[in-house]
């Protein structure tokens, strides 16, 4: 994807059949894969990658979904919380 933005998130790994649909909702603002994990892992992790057009649709869209989604890091910057 040319010009992508990177943001990876983490949500719990109850919640995370529900964010793929919320994704696949907002067809082609992303692209986005899970990271891998253990089957243990209470969380799962997702890379989205981003056209700078959608960037600023894309965090506002995580932000609403509250404590569902937190933001490890944007673009190649760690986010602290």
């Amino acid at each position: 994807m040319e010009h992508a933005h990177r943001i990876v998130i983490r949500t719990k790994k109850q919640d995370s059949a529900f964010m793929y649909h919320v994704l696949e909702g907002h067809e082609g603002v992303a692209s986005y894969s899970t990271l891998d994990f253990r089957t243990a892992d209470p969380h799962r992790d997702m890379e989205l990658w981003v056209t700078q057009d959608f960037v600023a649709d894309v965090k506002e869209l995580l932000m609403d979904l509250g404590e569902m989604v937190e933001i490890l890091t944007d673009g190649d910057q760690p986010v602290t919380t």
